[in-house]
């Protein structure tokens, strides 16, 4: 199993490697573990949240260590081919998709299939608007990726995280929040505003 690592924290995160290049040097099978640190920090969590599209938090996480045992050997014995117009994203989101599959099969052959349900909208029918399709469920995961690693991994004032998964992630007014952690309105504006351009940055990273 992929041990799992602790995230980066948030400042001076900066990849010098493109996403490009990082996959094709993890193809040389002298890669080291560096790079595999690397594209760890970069892609685990927004798997994880990929996978939790179609099941529970728990589960996701075990599904996707499978899937990285499976790609460190697909990577290092060259079986990975990038293909013109194919970005490795929609590679990545196969992998996750195929290993739940299997995996719910497993847990269906060992009775516990009806412990395991298919996630509200959960699909795996090929529509003529894939692309499409996997570019939106791409942008999902890596959106709440790119929030969750803000909100735990940067530094910032308390009350500020606070207002944001308040306003931005529960819902609530901006009125409503301003009251309950005793500040202005504008303070509450002002904190989705720093925040989201912070998980813009950290959006921009996952690129291909």
């Amino acid at each position: 199993m992929c041990p799992r690592k602790k995230m980066a924290t948030g400042r001076g995160i900066a990849f010098v490697r493109t996403q490009i290049t990082l996959i094709e040097s993890m193809a040389n099978r002298e890669a080291d573990e560096h790079l595999w640190n690397r594209f760890f920090d970069l892609y685990y969590s927004a798997m994880v949240k990929y996978a939790e599209m179609f099941c529970a938090s728990h589960d996701a996480e075990d599904i996707v260590q499978r899937v990285l045992v499976k790609l460190v050997g697909i990577l290092k014995s060259g079986r990975y081919e990038r293909r013109p117009g194919v970005r490795f994203r929609s590679y990545l989101m196969t992998l996750i998709r195929h290993e739940f599959i299997d995996w719910r099969r497993e847990e269906t052959a060992r009775g516990l299939g009806a412990k395991v349900p298919l996630l509200e909208g959960a699909a795996f029918s090929v529509q003529p608007d894939a692309a499409a399709r996997i570019d939106a469920e791409w942008h999902i995961a890596t959106r709440a990726a790119a929030v969750e690693r803000v909100l735990t991994s940067m530094a910032m004032p308390d009350k500020m995280r606070r207002a944001y998964r308040a306003y931005v992630i529960e819902g609530h007014p901006p009125d409503e929040v301003a009251k309950a952690l005793g500040v202005r309105r504008g303070y509450v504006l002002q904190a989705k505003s720093r925040i989201d351009a912070r998980v813009r940055a950290v959006e921009a990273m996952y690129g291909e």
